[in-house]
């Protein structure tokens, strides 16, 4: 006896802005669980305010960074050998300073003229500092870029680590 499914009881298939939409879900989860992975022992945002840092320009002058009460601070960690940070640091370049603070800070480097040869290859012109171990400890840097939104009370809003759009910096300021 053959008994055989009736054409009513097929599933019609999904329409393709059904599928399509699925396809992005799916990506969406994937790109947040890798940025969840990689920032999981980054400082988090119930760390309370950051203590005003003290950083060495590249032209040797010591300063101390402190909260801006007019806009958000993007702190940008580098390392000069990290292509990853060739590729997205003219990024940085492109938010506006009006409304966005950036300050790059140089780790892991053998020497300034390292950094100083770096930042003239990918001619990019903000703000750079020379940062320790003790800093890199400080904010548990692990890997190249790192970034963290300080809100107007220099309080962690964001992170991430990676490759990051200029669109993608933005969205983290807002």
């Amino acid at each position: 006896m053959n008994q055989s499914r009736p054409a009513s009881g097929l599933r019609k298939p999904w329409p393709a802005w059904v599928k399509w939409l699925r396809d992005m879900v799916f990506i969406l989860v994937v790109f947040w669980a890798v940025d969840a992975w990689h920032t999981r022992d980054m400082l988090s945002s119930n760390s309370g305010p950051i203590a005003d840092l003290t950083l060495v320009s590249l032209e040797g002058e010591v300063e101390r960074l402190s909260a801006d009460p007019d806009r958000p601070t993007v702190l940008y960690f580098f390392a000069p050998w990290c292509s990853v940070c060739r590729l997205s640091m003219g990024n940085l370049e492109s938010l506006n300073e009006r409304q966005v603070r950036v300050i790059a800070i140089a780790l892991d480097y053998a020497n300034q003229t390292e950094v100083e040869q770096f930042l003239e290859d990918i001619d990019v012109q903000v703000p750079t500092y020379l940062g320790t171990n003790d800093l890199k400890e400080r904010f548990v840097i692990k890997a190249y870029p790192s970034y963290y939104v300080l809100d107007q009370n220099f309080e962690i809003q964001g992170r991430t680590v990676g490759y990051s759009t200029t669109l993608g910096m933005w969205l983290r300021t807002l």
